[in-house]
């Protein structure tokens, strides 16, 4: 658990934060829900007319591009692919004949994909237990405490402690996401501009309709309400960010492209000192161009954390699907698995996600920092001056909690690569069927036992 005060007071005094709108609904913990069995299996939605293509070695893109008529879209980050465009509708049909020219190494439609996070609605790092979640100002009139059996249990929060990693060397983490908020005070100093593939310029800002990426980079990052920052290597932790999801015109959930995600993987895997990147975001087709960029990055020691999904199956999403990639899972504050989370072969390991057990609570979400003017969800101001934060929850508020604690065992113990995959892997708590299991993958993060190889002592 995280001794830290401000942490600590908000989990504490959750209940005055809260507003509300119904009455609490119990979470479904079916292993498979409706809308899950209902697109299980389907390919995701495409970009209307683009077909991502690889060349073999020798081959001329416009050899190609005349030879199939199609028109030129956009080179791919150091020339790894090129988007050449057909009518739309015929994606999928023309990716197919594509990969059957010996000109190319593979084609396949652009695939879009979603940020996995549910509701904007804290104690992930601060779960003394027995906290328990209220509402108040319901319509119906209804306040106070909700059943007994939505408390929280102790020890649910990843272990984590002031000035843990403090005195570590440097280190560079990614973000693929939809941008940050560069002035928000979180992350003075130490934010490196990448490119904003979404919108192809070299501002990668966040903007105020979507948060995404400013929360997660907070929860990895940030100076107060991060892992670095409680772990006391905050300092030590730069973020290369880069935009790769967005709000297109007219729409309300942001998504991201299979280009933009090859892209910033390739992108990040080269920036110096990376040693992980984190993606908050997923679909449910699995993609060469991203498998390739995911080994790419794993053979220069970078790891690639991804969330697992939010569709409550009992299959990982993709990318997070790549054996190579790090696939999280969420937990609730009753250290189970969060209803939403996706689950199954090849999950890795889990972290908390929040859950905010209807739209009555915020209580059990996590707490990160958003953009300034923000209207996705309630805001509030601190804890430090000038900072504006929310609450979400989903397995996109999981994943950085793994990223976060690979910066910070990287930081102090110097390791990479396979080895600090496995140092995070082996150091979780065991949750669930003793030994690894497909909910909750090799255990809960545990950063405190991931650095140091010890266990905090009880209680925590």
């Amino acid at each position: 658990m995280a001794r830290v005060s401000f942490t600590a007071a908000l989990a504490v005094a959750a209940v005055s934060l809260a507003a509300c709108s119904d009455a609490p609904v119990a979470p479904t913990e079916a292993p498979l829900t409706a809308r899950a069995a209902a697109t299980q299996g389907a390919d995701d939605p495409v970009v209307p007319g683009d077909v991502i293509v690889a060349l073999r070695d020798g081959a001329d893109v416009e050899t190609v591009r005349r030879a199939h008529g199609l028109a030129r879209g956009p080179q791919g980050y150091a020339d790894r692919f090129t988007v050449l465009r057909t009518t739309p509708g015929n994606e999928r049909a023309m990716a197919a004949r594509l990969a059957r020219d010996p000109a190319v190494a593979y084609a396949e439609p652009n695939y879009i994909r979603e940020l996995h996070t549910i509701d904007s609605r804290l104690w992930a790092f601060y779960n003394p237990g027995g906290l328990n979640m209220s509402f108040y100002n319901d319509p119906n009139g209804n306040t106070g405490p909700i059943p007994a059996s939505y408390g929280s249990v102790a020890d649910a929060d990843i272990d984590n402690i002031e000035g843990l990693a403090a005195g570590g060397a440097p280190v560079v983490v990614g973000s693929l996401d939809s941008g940050v908020d560069f002035a928000h005070p979180e992350f003075t100093g130490r934010l490196i501009k990448g490119k904003d593939w979404w919108s192809n310029d070299a501002d990668p800002q966040d903007t105020p309709d979507v948060g995404h990426g400013t929360h997660t980079v907070g929860t990895i990052a940030g100076s107060t309400v991060g892992v670095a920052g409680v772990a006391g290597a905050a300092s030590n932790v730069s973020v290369f960010v880069q935009r790769i999801c967005g709000l297109q015109p007219g729409a309300t959930q942001a998504t991201c492209t299979t280009s933009g995600i090859v892209n910033g993987i390739y992108a990040a895997a080269d920036y110096p000192g990376m040693v992980a990147m984190n993606l908050s975001l997923g679909g449910r087709t699995e993609s060469t161009g991203e498998k390739n960029a995911i080994l790419y990055a794993t053979n220069k020691g970078v790891l690639v954390i991804a969330s697992a999904g939010n569709s409550g199956s009992g299959k990982v999403g993709c990318p997070a699907c790549d054996p190579n990639a790090i696939s999280v899972a969420a937990t609730n504050w009753k250290d189970e698995l969060a209803a939403y989370s996706q689950y199954g072969s090849g999950l890795d390991i889990s972290a908390p996600g929040g859950y905010c057990y209807s739209n009555t609570t915020e209580e059990g979400c996590i707490f990160s920092a958003v953009p300034a003017g923000y209207t996705g969800g309630r805001t509030y101001t601190g804890p430090l001056a000038g900072g504006v934060y929310g609450f979400m929850n989903g397995t996109s508020m999981a994943a950085p909690q793994v990223t976060g604690a690979a910066a910070i065992v990287a930081s102090k113990t110097g390791l990479r690569g396979a080895a600090l995959r496995s140092r995070l892997l082996s150091t979780a708590d065991d949750k669930g069927t003793a030994g690894y299991d497909t909910k909750f993958g090799n255990g809960r993060l545990n950063p405190y036992r991931a650095v140091t190889g010890a266990t905090l002592p009880s209680p925590q």
